[in-house]
């Protein structure tokens, strides 16, 4: 029929799903926009709800019938037992036979019981013929709330919820207002956020019923519409404001569901790793959720939680950090080491507070300075200095034993070769002398180079100065070298080696010197097998030596031999 094809519903549609349609459709065909429309939606309502009324009413008249008739068919079967009994002789042993069957007369009229109305079954309320039949009354519950819907807004959700329940008409209230969140998606949220505070929708006592999918929309929109909210209040960082939000969007019903709150709290997780934040903060989150890392009770993913429990200490480390910069009143060395490197400094106050450093301040530094580069580099973007170890430059180098047996056998060499071309020496005095002599000079550099570091640490502010400027950033990143104080004393042997055997000796140092700074291919961890077949470069490696070192020495020697004993280089390129 006509009426179906409007509602768009099949012939057998029931009475629940002929009063949905209409509610639904009541929101495209209304009567101020389509007053036509209207009227025929409203006519194929009431007819499709007369036929419906009708099937129902039919269906109980059938399951009276058997019943009714019951009385006809015992009525006619007591009639047939009559007719069938036998004939009886009377007392004049005359028979008594009755009437001729064939013989043709007038029948009787039927007997009263074979007439009897109970037999004629006919329905309680046929079927009505007339296409217009008489317009039934629409529900009023729907008509009302359909009513409210008008100018709905975000504004007067509470006015129109409170009228809804005064008229009666809460439960289709909320059923249209469901049906208007889907056709139309920008009141969606505004009605999904008030309908779950006020009406406890997607919670276990919901009035209504929600698909599936209608649930899964709902839910998705306002954890994305929760989250951006507390990521604008964490990010103006107004952690006050983030807590007692986060407090009610947690206490609401629709979020107590298991699954949903683990949903609830991966994207807490999620906004903590992508924002800052204190480590009060932190705290109060976890005491909120119930989160105990000591006990294994925290949301997944597993390496996002371990993230921000490092992250959780880096930050307790920070502050701690800046607590103990800001008390000048502590002396201790992680307070020098902590002030040290957290508080911004010029070099004269480093080299102030560096001069009353004792070696467990020093090591206090090299700890902290550790700590920060291996195990939170995050927080070295925080530090006044990029390079967590540029406190070395200001201290006190002490010149290993090992250096001044170098310097005595570069000195003893440097006498042998210069003692060479003499006459009248033995052999054994070649050899004594320069070993004896060379003493003299690494004894005098001790002594000045002791006097030199003291003097050095008093110009360290202009050492850093002068070296920033002379040196490129690149050679020298950590600023391990100092023009003044390793720039002096090189000079000094240098101007040795150019005395004892002019520019030859001056070059053999400078380029010793030189490849060590510059050779980085020195070998790493030495094979077994490898230090057995190659014992002299075992002893290289140990010694901080490089192979093209020795090299360069035994080649150098050998020039500075040939020019000793007379043989000119010129000899060597003829021409």
């Amino acid at each position: 029929m006509k009426c179906w094809s409007v509602l768009q519903l099949p012939e057998d549609a029931g009475l629940r799903d002929i009063k949905r349609s209409y509610a639904r459709l009541l929101k495209v065909f209304r009567p101020d926009e389509d007053a036509a429309g209207f009227q025929r939606l409203r006519e194929a309502y009431e007819r499709a709800l007369s036929i419906a009324q009708w099937r129902l009413e039919n269906e109980e008249t059938d399951e009276h019938g058997d019943v009714m008739l019951a009385p006809g068919i015992a009525a006619l079967a007591a009639q047939e037992q009559s007719m069938a009994q036998p004939l009886q002789k009377t007392g004049t042993d005359a028979w008594d036979y009755p009437a001729a069957l064939f013989e043709p007369v007038t029948p009787a009229a039927p007997e009263a019981p074979l007439e009897s109305p109970i037999l004629r079954v006919q329905p309680l309320n046929p079927e009505p013929l007339n296409l217009e039949p008489e317009q039934p009354t629409a529900d009023p519950a729907i008509e009302a709330a359909s009513q409210l819907l008008n100018g709905l807004s975000e504004a007067n959700l509470d006015e129109r919820w409170e009228q809804a329940r005064q008229q009666d008409c809460a439960q289709a209230f909320q059923t249209l207002l469901l049906t208007l969140c889907f056709d139309q998606p920008a009141l969606r949220l505004s009605i999904a956020r008030w309908a779950v505070q006020h009406l406890g929708w997607l919670g276990p006592w919901q009035e209504i019923v929600i698909g599936d999918g209608q649930r899964s929309i709902l839910a998705s929109e306002l954890l994305t519409d929760y989250r951006q909210s507390l990521e604008t209040l964490l990010a103006s960082q107004n952690e006050r404001e983030f807590l007692a939000l986060l407090k009610t969007y947690t206490a609401q019903p629709w979020l107590q569901v298991f699954d949903r709150r683990e949903h609830w709290q991966q994207i807490i997780l999620q906004l903590l790793q992508d924002r800052e934040w204190s480590v009060p903060l932190f705290d109060r989150i976890s005491q909120l959720f119930g989160w105990d890392d000591t006990k294994g009770i925290h949301p997944q993913p597993d390496w996002l939680w371990q993230a921000l429990i490092e992250r959780c200490n880096q930050e307790s480390l920070y502050d701690t950090l800046c607590a103990r910069a800001e008390d000048q009143r502590n002396g201790s060395p992680d307070a020098l080491a902590a002030r040290m490197l957290i508080s911004p400094m010029k070099p004269r106050q480093h080299k102030d507070l560096t001069d009353r450093f004792i070696p467990a301040d020093w090591q206090a530094c090299q700890q902290l300075s550790e700590t920060l580069k291996w195990r939170f580099p995050d927080l070295l973007a925080r530090l006044p200095y990029a390079d967590v170890f540029y406190w070395r430059r200001f201290l006190p180098r002490y010149i290993a034993a090992e250096t001044w047996l170098r310097s005595w056998a570069a000195i003893a060499l440097a006498l042998w070769l210069f003692y060479l071309p003499a006459e009248h020496k033995t052999t054994a005095m070649s050899i004594v002398i320069p070993l004896a002599f060379a003493c003299v000079p690494v004894w005098f550099f001790r002594i000045g180079l002791s006097y030199w570091f003291l003097i050095s640490a008093h110009l360290i502010v202009q050492d850093l100065w002068l070296t920033e400027r002379v040196i490129p950033r690149r050679w020298n990143p950590d600023t391990r070298w100092l023009v003044l104080r390793h720039g002096v004393p090189q000079a000094v042997m240098i101007l040795l080696f150019s005395v004892m055997l002019g520019a030859l000796g001056a070059f053999t140092y400078i380029g010793v010197i030189v490849i060590g700074l510059w050779h980085k291919r020195r070998i790493g961890t030495l094979d077994p097998e490898f230090s057995d077949k190659h014992p002299w470069l075992t002893a290289l490696h140990w010694a901080h030596f490089s192979p093209l070192q020795l090299l360069f020495l035994v080649v150098m020697t050998g020039v500075i031999l040939a020019s000793q004993l007379g043989y000119s280089l010129k000899h060597l390129f003829p021409g």
